[in-house]
């Protein structure tokens, strides 16, 4: 059943890409079609076998945060294989992130999960061993790994209920394609639960926690940047609400609490998720009716309560300086972002119910008060009330920094995974 699912997702692979182009034709990112042309010769896996290195480690990322979050863990299997790094991902901004690695010796985008294009690029690659990054489980991708003799594994792995409750309707599929897997080492319980019901042997399975919170820092490079930015709005000395990788629905619910949050003397950050959604926000931000500014502006209005990030790398250092935070995707149903990016730096973190992505973090900040539930309807309440008693607040902060310093150490157990693999595999 598994090869003949396998054979079906090819068949069907031509018109499922023909609709999600369409789908981004009639979508707010349409402009992402403007490179695809430029990206088809990588999509297709026809990147030229002299532009790869051959024998590398290869780590198949999604995008810039899965790249990003395993930057310690590529310089640890450098060291250890000696051997090149080659990097794919799904995103042109995924893959300009991994070239900037130093550690990286190459970087380009992933093929798309077709066989033809799979077995393509392994060929022309040759890779010594592939490790799948998170969540990217593309059946045709490890199917022609392990076809090609190339051992693959998984790192710092997750799966949300949702996803595990839909793949059992295809189990045989991913049993097929995960039986052979070297190892998993995964972020938590829940997911080994869940690979383990799809088909990895528990004596595969390792549960090592997230090495994304190993690279959280608490140094962001760009806090004078920020305290610059405060000064020319005329901001130094007001409360500071910052929000972090914002959705619609929750910048809707901000322009809504706006008003009386201000009359607190508190101003408003907010950093949305994707900067192709400019010109949406600036439609909203103006029916609003708030005294609004960009941050690529060069000339700030003095009456601007409320600012909207739109460039890549100012969300720690905002951090840094807030009185308190939100954090996106989560009154959205998409998971919640990063919550330990501001808990680490000693800021409450306020988010929605739906964290799926991040339930270890974001149980643990409620249970030891580091964080605070909230939604669409008790999120301005919520945060004057905070705001109105900042011995509490500060109290909470402290909680939000030792419950993201607990989060440490996945990326030294991870290595020990993958040490112990190799010893036994040349026993």
């Amino acid at each position: 059943m598994g090869p003949l699912l396998l054979l079906l997702t090819n068949l069907i692979f031509p018109f499922a890409a023909l609709g999600v182009v369409l789908g981004f034709v009639f979508s707010s990112r349409r402009r992402i079609l403007g490179h695809l042309l430029a990206e088809l010769k990588e999509r297709l896996g026809l990147t030229p076998a002299d532009q790869l290195p051959k024998q590398a480690i290869w780590l198949h990322c999604a995008s810039v945060g899965e790249v990003n979050s395993v930057r310690g863990l590529i310089a640890q299997l450098k060291a250890f294989y000696n051997k090149p790094i080659l990097v794919t991902t799904s995103t042109q901004a995924g893959k300009e992130a991994a070239r900037k690695n130093p550690d990286v010796t190459a970087a380009f985008l992933a093929p798309l999960d077709f066989y033809p294009s799979c077995k393509h690029f392994i060929q022309n690659a040759r890779p010594h061993r592939l490790f799948v990054v998170e969540r990217e489980i593309w059946p045709n991708m490890l199917y022609s790994a392990h076809k090609a003799g190339v051992p693959f594994a998984l790192l710092n792995g997750r799966i949300s209920k949702k996803s595990a409750r839909a793949y059992t309707w295809v189990k045989p599929l991913f049993k097929l394609v995960l039986s052979p897997m070297a190892f998993a080492a995964l972020q938590s319980k829940d997911a080994a639960k869940r690979y383990e019901l799809l088909g990895v042997a528990p004596d595969k399975i390792f549960v090592c926690g997230n090495v994304k919170y190993d690279s959280l820092s608490d140094t962001p490079g760009k806090v004078a940047q920020v305290k610059e930015l405060l000064e020319k709005l005329g901001w130094m000395g007001n409360c500071l609400l910052v929000l972090g990788s914002t959705h619609p629905v929750e910048e809707t619910m901000l322009f809504r609490a706006a008003p009386d949050i201000f009359k607190t003397g508190t101003k408003i950050i907010f950093a949305p998720r994707h900067l192709e959604r400019k010109s949406e926000i600036e439609y909203t931000l103006q029916q609003s009716g708030l005294h609004y500014a960009f941050l690529s502006q060069e000339n700030f209005d003095k009456n601007t309560d409320v600012l909207c990030v739109d460039a890549m790398g100012w969300l720690q250092s905002l951090y840094a300086c807030a009185t308190l935070t939100f954090v996106g995707g989560s009154i959205a149903p998409r998971g919640a972002h990063n919550l330990l990016e501001p808990a680490i730096l000693g800021k409450t973190v306020l988010f929605g119910k739906h964290f799926y992505n991040t339930p270890d973090t974001a149980h643990a900040l409620l249970e030891r008060g580091g964080g605070v539930l909230v939604n669409e309807i008790n999120f301005k309440e919520t945060v004057l009330r905070l705001l109105a008693d900042r011995e509490q607040l500060d109290n909470m902060n402290q909680k939000a920094r030792q419950t993201a310093l607990s989060f440490k150490g996945a990326t030294d157990k991870i290595r020990g995974v993958i040490e112990n693999y190799e010893h036994a595999t040349k026993a």
